[in-house]
């Protein structure tokens, strides 16, 4: 059978290249434009999850270009908004959409009530494209807050968003509490495999939450290594730390770098909640109910670890059983046997979320 073009058979699957013309375009450091998830980032700077010169390991260092977390946050009364993007490369996996890994989406909305609006239709062979992202269509033209989500597997060399000339920009409504939560840990957290980055967990829980996440999953990578905890460390009035590493650390990583990693946050932020988590379900469970000796041996490694602090007087340290954060149709939230599908990320962000802010309301 000759090869099918999908494109020239649903119009749905093609996508629309824009020029330049009838917009005014402008820059993330362009004000009122708000750049939220690169904490370290410099107006004019790279996008960088990690501060410039500091470094991990070969891994972090190259994948903190990937802009896992990133958002750009703005209000308008826009009928058409375009973005034009340079990517450091070209991020092609056989399990994950190439809209989440090298591509956009925009919700449109404030607080907790954003809603899907449309992903960025791209060539996915380029490492360059600019396309549309919102039309007015047959929707009211009036004033609107939005949230463009940036690639989580691959690097923003450059970018440039345009809206239609005329149009106005305005600040973004603040978060309910500008104290970001901090995740670190492994691929699942880095956004593997969402479809689209809006459905990273962390964007989710952003969206539930109404507060700002700073994403430092670093896939394959964040092994619970000290100079990742002194990267947590630098984060100023942060409102927790999310520790989800023990993926990539197994449980010998777990028994060395646990404790250290927890004390090193301690010395510089001695009251802000900790919250450890183990490992979401894994395939290779399904015939054990996820009571395998690995998964209990490493409960109780949180566990101690809970009690200990606890009894040392440590009353922000918490823990959270990944085992259950897949809900009961846990098999089909992998895209892979380890990897969360949409499905699965949003199931974390369901059951995660109302633990972050049930900690964060206690406080």
């Amino acid at each position: 059978m000759s090869e099918t073009d999908i494109r020239k058979i649903d119009k749905n699957m093609d996508f629309t290249t824009c020029g330049d013309d009838g917009c005014t375009w402008y820059s993330v450091d362009d004000e009122p434009f708000v750049l939220d998830g690169l904490y370290w980032r410099k107006p004019g700077g790279d996008f960088n999850r990690l501060p410039i010169g500091y470094s991990v390991s070969p891994g972090v260092d190259a994948l903190s270009w990937h802009t896992a977390g990133a958002m750009l946050r703005f209000v308008s009364d826009a009928d058409e908004i375009r973005i034009a993007v340079k990517l450091h490369h070209n991020a092609r996996m056989y399990h994950m959409a190439h809209v989440g890994s090298m591509g956009f989406d925009l919700y449109c909305g404030r607080g907790n009530a954003k809603q899907y609006v449309r992903s960025a239709k791209f060539d996915h062979t380029q490492d360059e494209y600019q396309v549309p992202v919102f039309e007015l269509q047959g929707r009211e033209h009036k004033e609107r807050e939005f949230t463009l989500h940036f690639p989580l597997y691959c690097g923003v060399k450059e970018f440039k968003i345009g809206l239609n000339n005329g149009a106005t920009v305005k600040a973004p409504s603040p978060w309910c509490d500008p104290r970001p939560v901090v995740v670190y840990g492994t691929s699942i957290q880095q956004g593997g495999c969402a479809s689209r980055p809006g459905m990273c967990h962390t964007n989710i829980m952003s969206r539930m939450l109404n507060r700002p996440f700073i994403n430092l999953g670093f896939s394959g990578s964040g092994r619970g290594q000290p100079a990742a905890a002194e990267l947590l460390a630098m984060v100023e009035k942060p409102a927790m730390f999310v520790l989800d590493y023990a993926a990539n650390a197994k449980n010998d990583g777990l028994k060395e770098t646990l404790s250290g990693f927890i004390d090193i946050l301690r010395k510089k932020h001695p009251d802000v909640p900790i919250l450890m988590v183990s490992v979401t379900p894994l395939a290779d469970e399904l015939e054990t109910c996820a009571c395998t000796p690995y998964r209990m041996e490493q409960t109780q490694l949180f566990l101690d670890e809970l009690q200990k602090r606890r009894a040392n007087g440590d009353k922000n340290i918490h823990f959270l059983d990944g085992s259950g954060l897949y809900g009961a149709d846990w098999t089909e939230c992998t895209v892979d046997g380890v990897h969360a599908t949409d499905l699965g990320f949003y199931m974390i962000a369901k059951t995660m979320a109302p633990v972050i802010g049930g900690i964060l309301e206690r406080i």
